[in-house]
């Protein structure tokens, strides 16, 4: 391969989506045959299709997203991130349970010109009760066993404001035991931006001790249960972005996530009105691929997430030692076939063509 001959790539990726859109043949069968790639990735001891992972949001949220997403090609799906809540119904953090009052679209330009989606809003996590949560979760647990696609578990509980305060543990270890039931195994920990925005994350200390304290809770329910927390962008600096990684790993974490969005004061000049958003783009992939190339140095799996809109982007992460990559602002944008098949197979931009034109056959 050492002279990729454009045309004849394009016309043999075109042949594999219509194929593969057709339902003769799987794109992860077909791309070795005709290119001698290996497209498999892994998430933390679970072989995947492809690096290609829904992240967890508004298109995770109900059984039909996860379908159409498997049917799609992604290898693997993140729910939309519960709270979770005590035996008895209570919840702590009930404040992040809230549908969003505006959503916004936004674009990033690069030095060409090309237009990047960012989405602005300012909603949280899943609105439902835990009992109703479990409902979908379970459904959409047994659509993934039956259609062979690791479905995760994402969630958030109680989380101490002082040094001195205490855990409400049942809180984490009742949804957990809830979801492992269920027979989810891979649980995230959804640090969300939206913590930084209700000032909760402001306390360097504090932070890093829900990294190294969360996920042991988690992990008392089962030893077979795997944690995956995600790494909140703060404004501490990227030493202490690398500090955070380091105390997930010391806490007994199995991977980590890197990293969620930023959550920033932002001016609409147009409309003139500041409001506080959760974003990505462009800017936060850079940043999140410094912490990767920096955290992978500490030995433990990580999932990459940030600014990807092409299987470049995808081929960027991997190459730094990321297992696996998510999204979900360009699918929302694009769609699940388009934004799958875009990144997969675009002969200009896709991730096969992005590991053709740097010689790259595998990335295990």
């Amino acid at each position: 391969m050492a002279n990729v001959d454009v045309d004849d790539v394009t016309e043999k990726l075109d042949n594999i989506r219509r194929n593969f859109r057709e339902s003769k043949v799987g794109v992860e069968r077909a791309v070795p045959n005709e290119f001698g790639i290996d497209l498999s990735a892994s998430y933390l001891d679970t072989e995947l299709r492809n690096p290609i992972i829904l992240a967890p949001g508004q298109l995770t949220q109900y059984r039909d997203q996860i379908e159409k997403a498997i049917k799609t090609g992604f290898s693997a799906v993140v729910l939309k991130s519960v709270i979770g809540e005590d035996k008895h119904g209570n919840v702590s953090m009930n404040l992040f349970r809230r549908k969003p009052t505006f959503m916004r679209w936004y674009y990033d330009k690069d030095d060409t010109g090309h237009k990047y989606p960012i989405i602005h809003w300012n909603g949280g996590l899943d609105t439902r009760s835990l009992a109703e949560y479990l409902r979908f979760a379970r459904e959409a647990y047994e659509l993934g066993k039956k259609m062979d696609t690791p479905i995760i578990a994402s969630f958030l509980s109680h989380l101490p404001s002082t040094l001195d305060e205490e855990w409400k543990v049942e809180e984490w270890t009742y949804t957990a035991a809830q979801l492992f039931d269920i027979g989810y195994k891979y649980m995230e920990i959804d640090f969300c931006p939206f913590i930084k925005g209700e000032n909760l994350a402001e306390n360097k200390e504090i932070v890093l001790r829900w990294y190294r304290e969360a996920a042991g809770f988690i992990k008392d329910v089962s030893r077979d249960v795997k944690v995956v927390p995600k790494i909140l962008n703060l404004d501490f600096g990227f030493d202490f972005q690398i500090e955070m990684v380091k105390a997930a790993k010391k806490g007994g974490a199995d991977g980590v996530t890197i990293a969620n969005r930023f959550f920033r004061k932002i001016r609409d000049e147009k409309i003139g009105e500041e409001y506080g958003t959760a974003h990505g783009g462009r800017e936060l992939k850079e940043i999140n691929q410094r912490q990767v190339a920096e955290a992978v140095k500490l030995g433990i799996p990580i999932s990459a997430t940030g600014g990807i809109y092409t299987g470049k982007d995808v081929r960027d992460y991997l190459s730094l030692g990321a297992k696996n990559t998510q999204l979900l602002t360009y699918v929302m944008k694009v769609g699940f076939e388009k934004s799958f098949d875009n990144l997969l197979l675009d002969p200009k931009e896709g991730l096969i063509a992005a590991m053709l034109l740097k010689k790259i056959h595998s990335f295990k």
